[in-house]
């Protein structure tokens, strides 16, 4: 499992980045991109994602 970014819908606003304890998001071509490696499902960058472009599944 891991973090999933709807990159239609997703800002680039960072605000994941940010939120993510293991550093697992970074913004690329202004969309936000989970390493699935790294990710921990935690759920952190969905609570705060203003665009509702992120889910973990």
């Amino acid at each position: 499992m891991s973090a999933n970014v709807n990159t239609e819908t997703c800002s680039g606003c960072g605000d994941c980045v940010e939120a993510c304890p293991l550093d697992a998001i970074t913004i690329q071509d202004e969309k936000a991109v989970v390493d699935p490696e790294t990710c921990g499902d935690c759920g952190a960058c969905v609570d705060v994602c203003p665009t509702e472009s992120i889910t973990v599944s």
